[in-house]
């Protein structure tokens, strides 16, 4: 029944009960030659307002609400609900490992020492029609982080949305 349901900006209320999707992204940068571990932390991510769309889209198009990319950016300004790209883009690739149980979502990308050097701020995952591209593609999720690579390091991005 649909008076069962209301709209609520960061999700939609269904029963009395809030579906919103949150998340966290866990960063791991190593010393490539030694495997030493330099970075090792975890920053929360927005499902940002695009990404809902096309999740709910999904349910009446196959074409809709896959994730494919993880992208890297410069930018220092927040992620906001209405944020469509990165706001700096400098490196995208696709996902290595995606996988989902029960209401999880994770995924991961691996850069190489010569991919996504330089001072990060900003990490984002692009879906639908995302390509190689920088900008292409849905934003679904953004994350604000401050972490520096450089071609001494390997950087990989895991990510892990839960939608409850």
């Amino acid at each position: 029944d649909f008076n069962d349901y209301k709209k609520h900006e960061s999700g939609i209320y269904m029963r009395d009960a809030l579906v919103t999707p949150t998340g966290m992204i866990h960063i791991v940068i190593r010393d490539a030659k030694t495997g030493r571990v330099k970075v090792d932390e975890f920053y929360k991510n927005m499902f940002v307002t695009a990404g809902k769309v096309s999740v709910a889209a999904s349910f009446s198009d196959s074409n809709k609400g896959m994730i494919t990319y993880c992208a890297v950016g410069t930018s220092v300004i927040a992620p906001a609900l209405a944020d469509v790209k990165l706001t700096t883009e400098i490196a995208r690739k696709l996902i290595s490992v995606r996988s989902s149980s029960s209401n999880v979502f994770t995924a991961q990308t691996f850069f190489t020492t010569s991919e996504a050097n330089g001072t990060l701020r900003e990490a984002g995952l692009f879906g639908d029609i995302a390509s190689s591209t920088p900008d292409s593609g849905t934003l679904f999720c953004k994350a604000a982080i401050n972490r520096v690579k450089s071609s001494a390091d390997t950087l990989t991005l895991s990510w892990a949305v839960t939608v409850g």
